[in-house]
């Protein structure tokens, strides 16, 4: 059995080194961009409140009757008064376009990243 080798061109070396580096680049962008100066978008009912991820701590608010808990650029809701808990076992979310939802408390928590908005909230 004598198996043939394809080396690899130059043309062909320098067409695959420019799409990784393509791709390493895109995300590396669009990592950075998605984590500037993001907000979470917190919605119980009528009562909206928004709150930047850039400064850890626990925070309370009046009209929501849970406590959320802000940590390295992340969000989680940790304490509510629904029976199930699972909108507290969701955990942190971060990126833009990540959400927690408490159906029995009708809390939405969504993070919006620079210029985004959230458009629609279900609950």
């Amino acid at each position: 059995m004598n198996k043939k080798f394809h080396m690899i061109k130059p043309f062909e070396a320098v067409i695959i080194g420019s799409v990784l580096f393509g791709s390493i680049a895109a995300i590396f962008i669009m990592n950075r961009a998605d984590s500037s100066s993001r907000t979470a978008v917190i919605r119980c009912g009528d009562v909206r409140h928004e709150l930047a991820l850039d400064e850890d701590g626990l925070f309370r608010f009046d009209g929501i009757d849970a406590e959320f808990e802000v940590k390295n650029g992340k969000i989680r809701l940790i304490k509510a008064s629904c029976p199930d808990k699972i909108c507290e076992k969701t955990g942190y979310i971060g990126s833009s376009g990540q959400s927690i939802v408490c159906i029995p408390n009708k809390i939405t928590v969504a993070v919006a990243g620079s210029g985004e908005s959230v458009d629609v909230t279900v609950g």
